[in-house]
């Protein structure tokens, strides 16, 4: 073999071990992208209150005294222990009691994984809520959980029988959206309202 043939072999091999290299680097991306389980979380107990931890996104929070706790593969619920649902169909919204959704989705700023990361952190950027000043309803409003930068937003309910709304807050940091979700309809809906904004004082996303 010539010096211009083992040149050209070389590149083959060396073009071959990128494009090698570039697809299993996706594949492992690929395994990282989508939402995070809970199911490990560790749940613990400090000077009598209720925690759960998952450690592969840095999330600690306090859980409601009394509350109920379910953890699967793509995120948490929680409810109080007196929940009943307004409808066999829509099980999370409640007539009587309260409930909280957690969710952890990891992305990749920039990339075809960048589901709404880089949408809501221009949200976030740009005041988008200060269109809804003037609004009768809060329709949204940025905000801080443990020292980040994050977006609530409120979907309200007028019509209808059971009447209410649903709100989410949510935080892009370092690739990963942390969402918390609850729904305030039914007789207890002011306090489940309270509930709520006082789980979020007790959530902790370690830098």
């Amino acid at each position: 073999m010539n010096k211009i043939s083992k040149i050209i072999a070389l590149s083959v091999l060396i073009l071959a071990l990128i494009g090698i290299s570039y697809f299993l680097y996706n594949k492992w991306l690929e395994s990282k992208m989508g939402f995070v389980s809970f199911e490990n979380a560790i749940e613990q107990e400090i000077n009598g209150k209720k925690y759960i931890e998952n450690k592969e996104v840095r999330l600690k929070f306090a859980i409601p005294d009394g509350w109920e706790i379910n953890k699967d593969k793509i995120g948490l619920s929680m409810h109080s222990s007196n929940f009943i649902p307004f409808t066999e169909d829509s099980f999370f919204i409640p007539k009587e009691g309260c409930w909280i959704e957690i969710y952890t989705e990891q992305q990749k700023e920039g990339s075809n994984y960048d589901l709404n990361y880089s949408y809501l952190k221009d949200k976030i950027a740009s005041n988008y809520c200060s269109r809804y000043q003037n609004s009768e309803q809060k329709i949204c409003e940025i905000g801080k959980i443990s020292g980040l930068d994050g977006i609530r937003e409120n979907n309200f309910e007028n019509e209808g029988e059971n009447q209410g709304f649903f709100t989410s807050f949510s935080i892009p940091y370092n690739n990963t959206v942390y969402s918390f979700y609850s729904y305030f309809f039914g007789k207890d809906k002011d306090y489940c309202l309270e509930e709520f904004n006082n789980f979020l004082t007790t959530v902790n996303i370690k830098k």
